[in-house]
């Protein structure tokens, strides 16, 4: 499950410009001017714009936005009336569901961002954790599905997956995070369902790591909701 986004403070390009020199270096991406302004923050909630990566046709790599809820193109009414919680969806089963099978066939992405949050302990008090993977690029690439309406607007879900032996004390599903060379053939559908589902986002094992931060609300932002919080007297 992941219902927060951590984005930082960079805006579309900084974050394009990052994923172009470690992921990409050889290949220009262009920026979409006429999507809308991803959110920046600490706090990026679902039904906001995030950034993501998506290819053409001819393979031209675009950096653009989309709305983080997910809405099938065949959906005649307005994004509104759609009431699916669709801003995640299983990378086990989505490749079959009528909501995302055409995007899984040709509305494949990467969503970018530095970070989520998970939540533990009982509903009545609940935890919060920032979740982030140890590595050498600073934005991480969540394997994504989008789709595009006829009135321009893109919208996207995260896919998920059974979470790692060291997330799984928060919650047993994690977002699928790939590597560079998971991305790209994810991109490029270069690999079976089969493998997709058994080997991506499983290589940072190890290397995911996670600390308590305080309770914020759903309006609360700013870099200090990343902090480590420590509530224990010594």
């Amino acid at each position: 499950m992941c219902g927060r986004l951590i984005g930082g403070d960079r805006t579309q390009a900084e974050m394009a410009e990052l994923v172009n020199g470690f992921l990409y270096p050889t290949k220009a991406i262009s920026i979409d001017a006429s999507a809308p302004d991803p959110a920046t923050g600490y706090n990026i909630a679902p039904t906001q714009q995030v950034s993501l990566l998506y290819p053409e046709a001819d393979g031209q790599l675009i950096a653009s936005s989309a709305r983080w809820w997910f809405v099938p193109p065949w959906h005649k009414g307005d994004v509104k009336d759609w009431k699916a919680t669709t801003f995640n969806a299983k990378i086990e089963t989505a490749f079959e569901k009528p909501t995302f099978r055409q995007s899984w066939n040709s509305g494949r992405c990467l969503i970018l961002a530095s970070g989520y949050y998970e939540w533990s302990g009982p509903k009545t008090d609940k935890q919060p954790h920032r979740i982030y993977v140890e590595q050498n690029q600073p934005i991480m690439l969540f394997a994504g599905l989008q789709s595009k309406r006829r009135d321009g607007m893109r919208s996207c879900t995260i896919l998920t997956r059974a979470a790692l032996p060291e997330i799984q004390e928060l919650h047993p599903r994690m977002p699928v995070v790939l590597n560079s060379d998971e991305a790209e053939r994810w991109l490029s559908g270069a690999d079976s369902n089969d493998t997709i589902q058994a080997e991506y986002g499983t290589q940072w094992q190890g290397r995911f790591r996670h600390h308590r931060v305080a309770k914020f609300g759903a309006r609360d932002d700013g870099p200090e909701l990343i902090e480590e919080f420590n509530d224990r007297l010594f």
